[in-house]
């Protein structure tokens, strides 16, 4: 009777296994020459103030091969705004969603996926020593497996075309870097492990269960 049920746990383990090869990073920090690729085609693109080139630079020079989470601050422009390409009127969210989508596409093969997203409910409770708000609208958080998958997103070739999307719908936008150091909610690799354990115990329940009535 146990042996009936050796399948499933094997299947349990298998699948958490992918689920890890796909999530986790292990090919570890960049290299030198990874370094440089990267730095070369940013700055050819001339999308980067010097200040962020060099922010970006020493972000890549920092890399310990672990996950992080790009925290971003959106504004979008109200109302209606015109579609780049076809100058179609659409409202700014919707535009936005044409760059965002085929940029989680790319993120999502390689790990990423979007951690936290909401709607602001005022503004700033507490600042100083910062700039006027200048009407952001949402943030999200995306998490990465490695610098270098946030870096194959970003410069991928078939992604470049709809930033311009991205361009047209925000009036200001921020994004920064930040690792965890704690937190209350559940990372994937614990609550995919629990999952697939609770699967895996409701399936042998199940077949144990069709045996005693044989």
């Amino acid at each position: 009777m146990r042996n009936m049920t050796y399948p499933i746990w094997a299947t349990a383990l298998l699948l958490y296994l992918v689920f890890l090869g796909w999530h986790e990073n292990w090919r570890g920090p960049l290299t030198q020459d990874e370094i440089e690729k990267f730095s070369s085609h940013i700055n050819a693109s001339e999308t980067l103030s010097p200040d962020q080139q060099q922010a970006l630079t020493d972000f890549m020079r920092s890399d310990n091969g672990g996950e992080f989470f790009m925290v971003n601050f959106v504004a979008h422009y109200r109302g209606e705004i015109a579609q780049p390409g076809s100058g179609e009127m659409m409202q700014a969210a919707a535009v936005l969603d044409k760059y965002f989508r085929p940029f989680m596409g790319k993120a999502l093969r390689r790990g990423g996926y979007p951690a936290f997203a909401g709607n602001t409910l005022g503004g700033y409770i507490e600042a100083w020593g910062t700039g006027a708000n200048p009407g952001w609208s949402n943030v999200g958080i995306i998490r990465y497996r490695s610098r270098r998958d946030m870096l194959q997103s970003v410069t991928d070739a078939d992604f470049s075309d709809s930033h311009i999307f991205k361009k047209a719908a925000l009036s200001a936008t921020l994004a920064t870097p930040v690792g965890i150091r704690f937190g209350a909610l559940l990372s994937p690799r614990l609550w995919v492990a629990l999952l697939l354990l609770a699967l895996a115990a409701l399936a042998q329940i199940m077949v144990l269960s069709r045996k005693g009535k044989t």
